[in-house]
């Protein structure tokens, strides 16, 4: 385009230049005819001669073809013999303007024809730069496109890598290489949220993420001179409306990381939170499949599955074992009196203490209704028996209160009857028959007056 107007106008000033010597030259040649000649034979050449003039010259041009046409038919009039020619000579002019005039009228069609045909021209050359901006927007667009679709193969091949594992340390280190490979540079770590962790602590202070170029140069963190982290870049993993940390990329070198690396980031931080929001419901759900949902405690089937490792694992090693079931007395009257919401209270508040009276070796469980059941490893006969003594009395000497709408809180005595059988040197009884034998110590503590522990005793 910028090389075709610079030829168009180089062209018109040649012409111009043109003109001007040849309108010169056209004006003597015609003025020494008319005086020498002064015949109508020059009519032909003057008409040649103006037509040029008129056609080849800009308009300061027509106004002196003008003048001269005058002069040169003055001269004529002035320099013809006979009156005849006077005639001649003045239709030939008027003949001349005629010729003029419709040489301007075709002129201006001309000139608007032109004028038409540049503004369309114009408007093509507008609409080709129109859309070769269009096109080049669209280059850019396909090309941001075949990388999202690059990043989203990539997030579908780092899903299914994390979704094979329910380990929260597995997936940090995986977290970690993905990272890595998902992003292209830099070391990358996914940090669980601490308080002395200042980069942790300011995203989750202000929920903005992190893109530093120069730590050095960064006024809201103070490192050490020595610290080998130059460029930083960190985003919020959190889930469930909790913040759990950060998953955070460091350098040595300064600008290192970029903008289109933070919203890599982004992508990646909430994948990471997903998958780490999966592996908590999942851990949940897996609590929740072997604990009692009133107490807290384990219930009874994963109970049994406990017991029957244990057991074996006993007669293997040939290691006592020591089993305990403990009900609650005159529970019914608690519930008949009080209300269920009472009854449940109670069961909590033995499940608390049941908790910090037995050893962390030992397994609590709550068994049923108001019975709850324990596996006291490496534990003999006398070793249960006074353990359990021991906690019968606690239970014995405790005060419960109850939450009923009262004046005043209520409290009331509980007593609870024990029942354990021991397990040694390896004896060969099945689950079904160890605890077939702690029921019946149980059933013989609630014979004897209950508020007592009894045993039952295997293999001795």
């Amino acid at each position: 385009m910028t090389n075709q107007k610079v030829n168009k106008k180089n062209i018109l000033g040649i012409l111009q230049i043109i003109n001007s010597y040849i309108f010169v030259i056209a004006f003597f040649v015609a003025l020494v005819v008319n005086v020498y000649l002064y015949s109508v034979i020059n009519f032909s050449l003057i008409a040649i001669l103006v037509v040029m003039f008129y056609c080849f010259s800009e308009n300061i041009y027509s106004g002196i073809l003008i003048v001269s046409t005058i002069v040169t038919f003055v001269l004529d009039i002035v320099f013809v013999k006979q009156k005849y020619e006077v005639y001649i000579v003045v239709l030939e002019y008027m003949s001349i303007v005629c010729l003029c005039l419709i040489l301007e009228m075709y002129n201006n069609k001309c000139i608007v024809i032109k004028k038409s045909f540049f503004e369309k021209y114009n408007a093509i050359i507008r609409e080709i730069i129109l859309i070769d901006y269009e096109i080049s927007e669209n280059k850019k667009i396909i090309i941001g496109l075949v990388q999202r679709i690059r990043d989203l193969k990539k997030i579908s091949k780092i899903l299914q890598s994390l979704q094979t594992t329910f380990d929260e340390r597995k997936i940090i280190e995986k977290s970690e290489d993905i990272a890595y490979k998902f992003i292209g540079k830099g070391s990358w770590r996914l940090k669980k949220y601490r308080e002395d962790d200042i980069f942790a602590s300011y995203v989750k202070n202000t929920s903005l993420p992190l893109l530093i170029k120069d730590l050095a140069t960064d006024k809201r963190f103070l490192l050490k001179q020595n610290s080998k982290k130059v460029s930083f870049i960190a985003t919020s993993v959190e889930f469930s409306g909790r913040f759990w940390g950060i998953l955070q990329g460091s350098s040595s070198i300064k600008d290192f990381f970029s903008e289109r690396d933070l919203r890599q980031l982004f992508l990646l931080s909430g994948i990471v939170s997903t998958v780490l929001n999966n592996f908590y419901l999942y851990e949940q759900l897996q609590t929740l499949a072997i604990t009692d949902g009133l107490t807290g405690l384990y219930n009874q089937v994963y109970f049994k599955e406990v017991l029957r490792e244990e057991i074996d694992r006993s007669r293997s090693n040939k290691l006592p074992l020591s089993l305990g079931i403990l009900d609650v007395d005159f529970f019914k009257n608690i519930n008949d009196r009080y209300g269920h919401q009472a009854g449940d209270s109670i069961l909590c508040q033995i499940s608390s203490l049941l908790r910090t009276r037995f050893r962390e070796t030992d397994f609590i469980a709550r068994y049923g209704g108001e019975e709850f059941a324990f596996v006291m490893l490496r534990t003999n006969s006398w070793e249960a028996s006074k353990i359990l003594e021991h906690i019968r009395l606690r239970i014995e000497k405790q005060k419960f209160f109850l939450p009923v709408e009262s004046l005043y809180p209520i409290q009331i005595k509980i007593t609870v009857s024990i029942g354990f059988v021991s397990l040694t040197k390896g004896s060969l009884i099945s689950e079904e028959e160890f605890i077939k034998n702690a029921d019946v110590a149980l059933y013989k503590a609630k014979q004897l007056g209950k508020n007592r522990v009894e045993g039952f005793l295997c293999g001795e």
